[in-house]
């Protein structure tokens, strides 16, 4: 584990035990055994939960089916991972007057994000300055530095943001509507896409969204769009604006709608970059397709230009199977698997009734009426690894500097920012993200020892954070800072046997493990 100087140990006034063999540890004796001794008590709180959770028949004991406190579930859930400083302020606010704030978030003073985002000078710049700066013979840099860019702000503004609602919101989007930098202009298209599409419209009204999308350089040259002329109309955007965008799977069209609708689509395109206007959406109406087209059932006229689309987005945009669909899905990233149907239609009613207003249907998911519904014992929703690494850095005494390690971390937990290479997104499933804990295991560890690059986690920040703790409450002083106490009690009594057990050093090492441990227990991994 990571040591700090003799000086910065001092600060520790614990009981005998806690401080046996401090110098042993200061100097990295012992490591390796502290190390295995904690990834067994890690396995041994997982394989006890999900033994408990495999005989179980009956309902759980009293003492596991102590609920989450209302706060702590809205704060987890509308956040990328709870601070006692958002819950604090969520219990100043009351429970909707804290939702509020947080859909309101150009209201919510961001200095602090804005500041760290200077180090990503490429994401605020428009594609014709990407293009000057990052292409060829730009001074820069190259395309791939646009990439790690944007990719390092995204886990900024998951860290540090204050308008935490905004950024889980933006990540569903970007999910929902995928376009990787794979390589070529989406490398610099991506990073407008985030900015001027997903960003400008996440908590705004949907077909605006839907619309800028299907205009934006990057789904244009991702699904092909601008080579989508008359006479050889290709269907790659028609499909998925269907089938993903809008409507489900199940959304009532066939494939002759899809043809039918791709036909709309002819002549869009794009500027090249040789024009002033890089990358701004572009008709040319001499490869569009002017016969007349049906799309579920939907006739369109001969002559109707830009229009043939424009219309058909508008259409699938306010359809209730595009009502239900997205709403659901948005349900899911935010509240459950498996919403309960009474919020789905309300939800879908919402969306309808206002013309598809993000942050209305929002405040309707993540409204108090719905808590008693939502189960995160018996059916628990999966954090997934973007927010479960963020829910650590954000903890107090953890501190981000640069985000390169985490990306690391990221990419060998499969949840890399932008880095889904299908148009679906990432998924949200407990198949995708439950199956495996070790890289979980292994960050916690890395974080709280601080052994993670460019993050800071010194042992004297972590004891103050924590209220200078003795050795009969680290175990419950570390469960407040990391969840507000609001974890299974049997997993924490197994960490607090393992706190008493002696099997560390103690000391640094042994604050150190005990935070990685409760950051492991499975109730932790839940929304």
């Amino acid at each position: 584990m990571h040591q700090d100087s003799t000086s910065e140990m001092d600060w520790l006034p614990m009981e005998a035990v806690l401080r046996s063999d401090l110098n042993r540890t200061a100097h990295g004796k012992g490591g390796g055994n502290a190390r295995r001794a904690l990834f067994t008590a890690m396995a041994g709180i997982f394989a006890s939960s999900q033994a408990k959770g495999q005989v179980q028949v009956g309902p759980l004991t009293p003492v596991d089916r102590i609920r989450r406190d209302n706060l702590y579930y809205l704060v987890n859930r509308a956040s990328f991972g709870f601070t006692p400083a958002l819950y604090s302020e969520a219990v100043q606010r009351g429970y909707e007057g804290w939702l509020d704030w947080q859909l309101n978030p150009e209201n919510i003073s961001d200095t602090e994000a804005e500041q760290a985002l200077s180090a990503f000078p490429s994401v605020s710049l428009s594609a014709a300055q990407l293009y000057a700066a990052y292409g060829p013979g730009g001074a820069a840099g190259d395309p791939q530095d646009v990439v790690r860019d944007l990719r390092g702000a995204r886990v900024v503004r998951a860290v540090r943001s204050e308008r935490q609602l905004f950024e889980r919101v933006v990540e569903f989007w970007g999910d929902h509507l995928n376009v990787p930098p794979a390589d070529g202009p989406l490398q610099f298209f991506r990073t407008v896409y985030d900015s001027e599409v997903i960003r400008q419209h996440a908590l705004g009204y949907f077909p605006d969204l839907l619309m800028a999308s299907a205009k934006s350089a990057a789904m244009l040259i991702y699904l092909n769009g601008n080579e989508n002329v008359a006479g050889a109309p290709n269907e790659n955007y028609a499909r998925e604006v269907m089938e993903l965008h809008t409507l489900g799977v199940d959304g009532g069209y066939n494939e002759n709608d899809i043809y039918e609708l791709a036909r709309c689509f002819t002549g869009w395109t794009l500027y090249p970059p040789t024009s002033s206007q890089i990358g701004d959406f572009y008709f040319n109406p001499s490869l569009h397709d002017n016969g007349s087209k049906v799309v579920m059932g939907q006739p369109i006229p001969t002559g109707g230009g830009l229009g043939d689309g424009e219309e058909m987005l508008l259409f699938l945009a306010s359809h209730p199977s595009t009502a239900a669909y997205v709403t659901k899905k948005l349900a899911t990233h935010l509240l459950d698997y498996d919403p309960p149907q009474a919020l789905l239609d309300e939800a879908a009613s919402v969306f309808l009734a206002t013309g598809g207003h993000i942050k209305e249907v929002v405040r309707v998911i993540l409204s108090g009426r719905w808590i008693d519904v939502v189960d995160p014992w018996n059916t628990p929703k999966i954090s997934r690894p973007l927010h479960f690494v963020s829910s650590l850095l954000r903890t107090p005494g953890v501190e981000l500097t640069s985000p390169i390690g985490v990306l690391n971390s990221l990419f060998v937990m499969g949840h890399l920012p932008f880095g889904w290479e299908a148009p679906d997104g990432y998924p949200d499933s407990a198949d995708a993200w439950g199956t495996s804990v070790l890289p979980r295991w292994d960050f916690a560890y890395r974080v709280f020892g601080g052994l993670v690059p460019g993050v800071s986690a010194s042992a004297g920040a972590l004891y103050a954070a924590l209220g200078s703790p003795g050795l009969s409450n680290l175990t419950e002083r570390a469960s407040g800072l990391l969840a507000n106490r609001n974890l299974k009690p049997s997993e924490v009594q197994l960490v607090e046997d393992f706190v008493q057990s002696g099997v560390t050093s103690g000391g640094e090492e042994l604050l150190r493990s005990t935070l990685a441990l409760i950051a492991s227990c499975p109730s932790y991994q839940y929304l």
